[in-house]
């Protein structure tokens, strides 16, 4: 079984992450300029209506995402683990894999928390 090498590893994530993120957020903008031209011009938000609405997107599009992406990654990493049951080396190279996944999950779970935190900051300073 041939293994992807890291950096072409690295390359394609970059670029599933680039297209699951920028499709989107492009729609999202495109979508909103069209809301705001048929309801007759631009309209006047809060911040804190802004933060909230960001925020609120980045739940409903990333955490999905995100969520899925890890469920892939351990699915993957468990079909290798059982398919190179017979090979020590092959199937530590494949277990070698969880640390990261713990790592993005943790990664995207605490920017969540950092985002709201920031969020909640800039809420209080705009009272």
């Amino acid at each position: 079984m041939n293994y992807v090498r890291p950096l072409e590893a690295i390359n394609r994530i970059r670029s599933l992450v680039t297209r699951l993120v920028g499709i989107p957020v492009f729609l999202g903008s495109w979508l909103a300029a069209t809301e705001a031209w048929a309801a007759g011009g631009i309209v006047e938000r809060t911040a804190e209506d802004v933060a909230t609405k960001l925020v609120n997107i980045f739940k409903e599009i990333l955490m999905p995402i995100g969520a899925f992406v890890i469920f892939i990654a351990v699915a993957w990493t468990a079909f290798l683990i059982i398919t190179t049951a017979n090979r020590p080396e092959k199937r530590a190279e494949a277990m070698g894999s969880l640390p990261y996944i713990l790592g993005g999950g943790v990664l995207l779970g605490g920017s969540m928390l950092v985002a709201g935190f920031i969020v909640g900051l800039m809420a209080k300073a705009g009272q």
